[in-house]
């Protein structure tokens, strides 16, 4: 009888005991839940943090240019007061006194161009700064996916590369015309996007072909046969391809890096002897052969 009083006892004691061990051991992984809780509200209130100071920054930025624009339309309200003022001056009957007026108007014309260019710019500034202000408001919102459409025979696929053609020949259009109205820092940053995310599309090789164009133009010979070798390794045969070519020979050229050069122009000539450059790069071959010649950068150092 003793012993099974004891025996019940020990149950009962080792139930205790184990009962108060679960206890501990359920405080602690509430312990350690309260510490995970706690540590996450500190990273969000740290994100959240960041993430204001940024919006912050660049409502600034946004602010700061709002002002610069205003200040340039009360620049040109001014200007022009003072163009009419001082046209209303010099209207008399004498000729010379109107032939400052037409001076001081074509100046006027050249201001006012690159007056509404920088406005452009600026406004195009201010849409760039919008949209990241907006891509940092939806920072942690997950990307939607694009809307799907249905082919013919079944399956479906994306509608957002339908827009993509219209896209590429819009930014092509607006690097070119930057590019052929001697904006080249502009129309580089347009070439270099549009590049980037249509490498496929027909206009690409010409993108990347102005690319070098444009280095050339502020005498970065290194960068501009960088640019004419990636329309060469990239692109199928084409006109701009040749032009990529004799382009790439004539930098080499300026950089008297001529036993280089003379590879290309001799490679120009035995792939396109026909070429309206055929001429040119025969008198090119023709000078290297030669005598050392002046460089054609006119001494100048490139820049890289």
């Amino acid at each position: 009888m003793k012993f099974s009083r004891l025996l019940i006892s020990g149950f009962i004691l080792t139930g205790l005991l184990q009962a108060q061990s679960e206890k501990i051991m359920i405080q602690e992984l509430q312990r350690d839940v309260a510490q995970l809780q706690n540590q996450l509200r500190q990273f969000k209130d740290a994100q959240d943090q960041k993430n204001a100071e940024l919006e912050s920054l660049l409502k600034q930025s946004l602010d700061s240019n709002a002002k610069l624009v205003a200040s340039l339309g009360g620049l040109q309200q001014s200007l022009a007061a003072a163009v009419a003022e001082q046209n209303g001056k010099l209207v008399q009957p004498m000729n010379a006194m109107g032939i400052k007026v037409d001076q001081m108007s074509g100046s006027f014309g050249a201001l006012q161009t690159s007056m509404d260019e920088m406005t452009r710019r600026i406004a195009k500034n201010d849409e760039r700064l919008t949209e990241i202000l907006n891509n940092v408001k939806t920072l942690n919102a997950p990307p939607a996916a694009p809307p799907q459409v249905s082919l013919p025979g079944g399956g479906t696929a994306s509608a957002a590369g339908s827009t993509a053609g219209a896209s590429a020949d819009v930014m092509y259009s607006n690097a070119y015309r930057d590019f052929s109205s001697g904006l080249n820092s502009l129309a580089m940053d347009e070439f270099h996007a549009f590049v980037g995310q249509f490498p496929t599309s027909e206009n690409a090789p010409n993108g990347q072909y102005y690319m070098g164009v444009i280095y050339d133009r502020g005498e970065q010979y290194e960068d501009a046969v960088k640019a004419y070798d990636a329309v060469l390794e990239r692109y199928p045969e084409t006109r701009i391809t040749r032009d990529a070519l004799y382009g790439k020979a004539v930098a080499l050229m300026k950089l008297e890096r001529n036993v280089e050069a003379k590879k290309e122009f001799t490679a120009f000539l035995a792939k396109y002897p026909t070429d309206d450059k055929a001429a040119q790069v025969k008198q090119y071959l023709k000078e290297l052969s030669g005598p050392a010649r002046p460089p054609l950068n006119n001494g100048k150092k490139t820049r890289r």
